[in-house]
């Protein structure tokens, strides 16, 4: 893709998300799953695994996912950030932010962001360094992140 063609692509990968979810949680965890797993420069399927297991794992409280389009966004998402980085760690980010002052959620992101950058077996310098960026947002310092 042309620098553009990226861009455009990004943006409305980001549109799609915006349009289709709505609960802030599931907005945080998504932002932090994709801010995570992209840190990389590539996505593992353990990491997309770890992500749609954690939401089937809190049931009680993403009992009404469609988790077929869900996947497609992420998916969706995940290219979006490697299109456009660096707007789309800001969107990440955002998304993020949306959980702060709410302890308990904040807390599942921030475990779930964990799990996702331990997910393909490593944790690499720029994976920790996105776990506190996320934390940060959560507004729960960054301090060093488990495994480091």
């Amino acid at each position: 893709m042309i620098p553009e063609e990226s861009v455009a692509y990004a943006l409305a990968a980001w549109k799609r998300f915006d349009d289709s979810v709505s609960d802030g949680l599931l907005r945080a965890l998504s932002g932090a799953f994709v801010l995570v797993a992209a840190a990389d420069g590539e996505l593992s399927p353990a990491e997309a695994d770890r992500f749609f297991g954690i939401l089937r794992s809190k049931s009680d409280v993403f009992a009404s996912i469609d988790y077929a389009a869900l996947a497609k966004i992420f998916g969706d998402l995940t290219e979006a950030m490697f299109a456009d980085p660096e707007d789309g760690k800001r969107l990440a980010l955002q998304c993020v932010a949306r959980v702060k002052g709410v302890p308990q959620h904040a807390e599942l992101v921030k475990n779930a962001a964990e799990i996702a950058a331990a997910a393909d077996g490593r944790l690499q310098s720029i994976e920790a360094s996105v776990l506190q960026d996320v934390q940060r947002a959560l507004g729960l310092g960054a301090g060093r992140p488990q495994g480091t």
